[in-house]
């Protein structure tokens, strides 16, 4: 095995009997994936429908990461409705994972994936995530491994010897930086394909973008069990 990059593949078996299969290849040392050096189609532009307050300098060809790493793969699902199931397996150096799935359900998880490694600045916070990726997550194992993710960034940032704050706060301007991509990049793949997968893949990702911030003290507090306390008084 390559120790200096990670590959995870995903197997769509669509019913009907075609299979569509993409491999994202990681690079170890930030967990990224190398820029192509392949001519890319049009619509991975920055400048064509571009993210709201896209942090990215405007240079003249400059190609958007995120719509990149999807040109790599999205085209050849422009032929199924995000309706059709499924069986998704996805292979990874340590496990295989099996699901049958909607086409749109599989595809957000792989689109997420997409999004965390491609060197988009919106969503670096998302690619410790993907380094321990977990496909087809519950919404209780979301977002266990969100606000773990939050907590163990700000213990690493602080130089990982003391006492940090524990406001998550900050994670509702991780997920409004999310919904401007989703949005962004909802609307240029409108733009330039007719099916719906990827599409209503990115809407799934965005609904939960978007209760993130309304359900942050519920879900805490629906987590307390896990370590033996009781839910807060009038919770």
């Amino acid at each position: 095995m390559d120790t200096d990059a990670t590959t995870i593949t995903y197997r769509f078996t669509i019913d009907g009997g075609t299979t569509e299969t993409v491999s994202l290849t990681m690079r170890q040392a930030d967990f990224t994936i190398e820029p192509s050096e392949q001519p890319l189609p049009h619509w991975t532009a920055l400048a064509f429908h571009p993210c709201k307050d896209c942090p990215l300098p405007p240079d003249e060809g400059a190609i958007c990461p995120f719509a990149g790493v999807l040109s790599g793969f999205i085209g050849r699902f422009d032929r199924y409705d995000s309706f059709q199931m499924a069986d998704v397996e996805v292979i990874s150096p340590l496990r295989t994972v099996t699901s049958r799935r909607s086409l749109q359900q599989g595809m957000a998880s792989l689109v997420g994936l997409a999004g965390a490694v491609s060197g988009c600045p919106r969503l670096a916070f998302f690619r410790p995530m993907a380094r321990f990726h977990l496909p087809f997550a519950s919404e209780e194992e979301t977002l266990f491994r969100i606000f773990s993710t939050f907590l163990l960034g700000r213990y690493l940032e602080a130089g990982g010897n003391g006492m940090i704050g524990l406001d998550v706060a900050g994670l509702r301007e991780h997920s409004a930086a999310a919904e401007k991509v989703n949005h962004g990049m909802a609307d240029r793949i409108r733009a330039a394909f007719t099916k719906d997968a990827v599409v209503n893949a990115i809407v799934i990702l965005d609904i939960f973008a978007q209760a993130v911030p309304y359900v942050m003290n519920d879900a805490l507090a629906e987590l307390r069990y896990l370590y033996g306390l009781d839910r807060p008084q009038g919770s």
